[in-house]
């Protein structure tokens, strides 16, 4: 088993010279905690060895920062910058404390466009930008911020590169086509004139855009009008000239995150989930020695001292720069944005899209994830914060120009198909501490406090976070004397957690070894890598004869529930919450059954970490209270428009095809927080609203089942009564006669 490791250890430096990691490495396969792992069908064919790394519990991890000891670093904000930023420093051999103030990546990091993008439109934009009349008179300036920009889209092209070959158990490439519709575009693309001609050129222009990453990225194309036809029949092309393809990286952004903070706690760092930094520690000079810190869930406070501090706050980090320092300038700037999923059928397999021009110039993707289809995002300037929930008109806005792009006769896209929708923020950057006349950065920014110390870093976006990360330890490592003690970086060469030994063939060898789907095996592989094979030796047998192995969290998605106990022991889980929106990605796919899967997951959490029935059932309201955050197949504003019986009858006629189906009664009245107790209920109360037995509930037959029900306690009705308080004196609009109004 040591020389698999050591094996493995090889892969994981391949093409590195320097002596410093092969000697951090050859230490950490001798800690004890390093442990020999496998299944015992493997043990007994010897056909497969993994080297698993028993990472300390929340508990022990809480006793380490709580020790009094003095951290070379300490990183405050588990996003993935945060977490990159501790990957980097302790696997140079500094000891590093990490904490966060909720779960890993639950802000920004985990409600991105799933993309590990070069960023082909901040190419167009610095063109655009250069070219403006304007730059006539500072051309020096103009095409410093040109050649800026160019850097930074080529540092991107190398750190997508870095973090697809490393991690490929994390990430995948994704074609997506862009439909070119007319060989003059106007309006132009980015609003400079000289785009009318984006369509001639847009070949030339994707292949310079392989170029700048060395061409290590596929090939992009050209795909033609009945190729298209074949690949994404759902497309409206028939006025298509041609679809431009290229690639970009394509992951789940939660659970990389999580990956990066616990390869930290790997690589020797203490990591901590849930301890929020309330107040700054100084010294007699105003300088920074620590952080006064709060266990969340607990609510025990306790100090935490460390040579050098870096926050890492993203859209949040002036927040933490209140703590330090109340009068302290803004740095960051926040940019809102929305992204809705929607059924798998919209998006064709394994290929997405991009409009390049909407109708307010921001590029929409339309893309395969997890298997539904993801749609965004939006940008909207505003203040950050925390709620998952999106505004109901950019919801309505990414649907509208959406639907630009189907074929309108047979492929309507229909409100109810939202299955989930969340925003964002990202952080725009400025330095406040940079001296007058210092260039403004166009990516992220890195900068100290000279009067307390303290470092933060902000800005950049998820393909870069590995490079920010090494930016911001390489500065504190000079600025706080730790020179003599810190290796060189190593993250360009290290795979996240899961990724040793990994290769495209263990799905295959899940399925052959523990009898799961090869669906669910997949999924595992993809979100475990390596650790795949101990949550499925967890794994429950179905009693089926196939698949033999792995109960399903919920029917339709691939979740198991051993996923929960092995996030209980190995992932420091701690909410419902967290398991269903960051854990697995259930309430980003599918708000409904999200909904629907916590008391079961509250179950399975209970049992794994020993659970009050009191704090289960406090756990079940906070995630329910989350999840109705969410965007979903109703529109969170409907139910607030009801003045009437007609309005009432609209608004559960989610799709507005002019009557009320089964499902969206169901829905609705979920919606409400009325639930029927089961199907039987459901179809008992549709059967009497449904007097033509026709499977529809038109408004008429809603009317006159309001006015005069066959059964006044049915549930439904007394449920609506005593929400809406509707009597029988008129009709709402467009009524003549006898009806409902609220009373």
């Amino acid at each position: 088993m040591l020389r698999y490791a050591k094996q493995n250890r090889k892969l994981l430096v391949a093409g590195a010279s320097n002596g410093r990691i092969l000697q951090l490495l050859d230490k950490k396969f001798e800690y004890p905690n390093f442990q020999t792992i496998s299944c015992e069908k493997y043990r007994e064919s010897k056909r497969m060895m993994t080297t698993s790394t028993v990472i300390p519990t929340r508990a022990q991890q809480l006793e380490d920062l709580k020790s009094g000891k003095v951290f070379d670093i300490l990183v405050v904000g588990g996003g993935a910058t945060g977490s990159g930023t501790a990957l980097d420093a302790a696997s140079r051999g500094l000891s590093t404390a990490l904490i966060e103030r909720a779960d890993f990546g639950n802000e920004t990091s985990s409600r991105s466009t799933k993309l590990i993008w070069a960023g082909i439109r901040y190419i167009a934009t610095a063109t655009s930008a250069l070219l403006r009349f304007k730059n006539i008179l500072r051309p020096i300036d103009a095409m410093s911020d040109f050649v800026s920009e160019f850097k930074m889209v080529h540092g991107a092209h190398k750190e997508r590169r870095i973090l697809l070959e490393n991690n490929p158990h994390l990430t995948n490439w994704v074609p997506i086509a862009v439909p070119i519709d007319k060989w003059i575009s106007w309006p132009p693309p980015f609003g400079h004139p000289l785009f009318v001609t984006a369509p001639l050129v847009l070949p030339a222009v994707f292949k310079f855009y392989d170029g700048m990453s060395g061409f290590t990225c596929p090939s992009s194309h050209i795909m033609g009008k009945t190729r298209a036809e074949r690949k994404f029949p759902q497309l409206a092309n028939e006025n298509a000239k041609y679809y431009q393809v290229f690639y970009e990286g394509q992951h789940n952004d939660a659970r990389t995150n999580t990956y990066i903070a616990l390869s930290a706690a790997e690589a020797g760092a203490t990591v901590s989930n849930y301890v929020e930094m309330i107040s700054v520690l100084k010294d007699e000079n105003g300088k920074a020695v620590g952080v006064q810190c709060r266990d969340n869930l607990s609510g025990e406070e306790f100090e935490v001292k460390s040579k050098a501090i870096i926050f890492a706050g993203g859209p949040f980090t002036d927040s933490l720069r209140k703590i330090e320092d109340p009068s302290s300038k803004p740095a960051v700037a926040a940019a809102a944005g929305t992204h809705i999923v929607l059924p798998a059928y919209y998006c064709a397999y394994g290929l997405g899209m991009l409009d390049i021009n909407t109708s307010d110039g921001r590029f929409l993707f339309f893309l395969p994830w997890q298997g539904k289809t993801l749609i965004g995002t939006t940008d909207r300037k505003g203040p950050v914060e925390s709620s998952y929930g999106p505004p109901e008109e950019e919801i309505e806005w990414i649907l509208n120009e959406a639907q630009k792009y189907l074929v309108h006769d047979t492929v309507k896209l229909r409100r109810s198909d939202v299955l989930s929708a969340w925003q964002g923020y990202r952080p725009l950057a400025s330095d406040p501490n940079a001296e007058a006349g210092a260039p403004v950065s166009r990516d992220h920014v890195v900068s100290r406090n000279p009067q307390t110390g303290i470092t933060f870093i902000t800005g950049g976006k998820w393909t870069t976070y590995r490079e920010m990360a090494e930016d911001v330890v390489d500065k504190v490592i000079l600025s706080s004397g730790l020179e003599a003690k810190a290796g060189p970086c190593v993250t360009d060469k290290l795979p996240l957690r899961g990724g040793v030994g990994y290769n495209r063939n263990i799905p295959i060898q899940l399925v052959q070894e523990f009898g799961v789907s090869y669906e669910i095996a997949q999924h595992l592989a993809r979100t475990y890598g390596m650790y795949a094979f101990e949550v499925c030796q967890m794994a429950k047998p179905t009693g089926k004869n196939w698949p033999k192995c792995g109960q399903v969290l919920i029917e339709g998605y691939p979740y198991l529930d051993c996923e929960v106990e092995f996030a209980c022991k190995h992932e420091m889980v701690c909410t419902v919450k967290d398991m269903i929106t960051l854990r697995m990605r259930l309430a980003f796919l599918d708000s409904s059954a999200a909904d629907a899967a916590i008391p079961k997951v509250a179950d399975l959490m209970a049992g794994a970490l020993g659970w009050t029935g009191r704090e289960k059932n406090k756990q079940i309201k906070e995630a329910k209270d989350l999840i109705a955050t969410f965007g979903g197949p109703v529109p969170n504003n409907v139910m607030n428009s009801v003045h009437n019986v007609r309005d009432l009858f609209q608004s559960f006629d989610v799709d507005k095809s002019g009557f009320i189906d089964f499902g969206e009664l169901k829905l609705c009245m979920k919606f409400l927080g009325f639930p029927f107790l089961s199907d039987e209920d459901a179809l008992e109360a549709f059967k009497e609203i449904d007097t033509n037995s026709d499977g529809k509930i038109c408004v008429e037959d809603f009317i006159k089942w309001w006015n005069h029900p066959k059964n006044e306690e049915l549930r439904l009705k007394v449920d609506l009564q005593d929400k809406y308080g509707f009597s029988t004196d008129k009709l709402g609009k467009g009524a003549e006669n006898s009806g409902a109004a609220f009373g």
